[in-house]
């Protein structure tokens, strides 16, 4: 296990509902990430520094508001490293 930031419980799904966008492309362009990035997010539930960025350019979230410090399976970390360095 390593230690991650994590999105805080259902961050992802309210604040999509929040910001009124009926799309995961549209959702995921708003914070500035790709598509594929946010569906990877929604399965690992790590916070790249990219998305934490995103959320408080698109829609004033802090970083404390957005994710939390967890114990993650490192597969999941290293595949969201790679991706963030694609």
């Amino acid at each position: 296990m390593t230690l991650a930031m994590t999105f805080k419980p259902d961050f992802l799904e309210r604040s999509r509902r929040m910001s009124g966008l009926k799309t995961d492309a549209a959702f995921a362009g708003a914070i500035g990430v790709s598509e594929s990035v946010l569906s990877k997010a929604k399965r690992t539930n790590i916070a790249t520094p990219a998305m934490i960025v995103g959320f408080y350019r698109s829609f004033g979230f802090t970083p404390g508001e957005v994710a939390e410090v967890t114990d993650v399976p490192d597969k999941d970390v290293k595949q969201a490293e790679m991706e963030a360095s694609a």
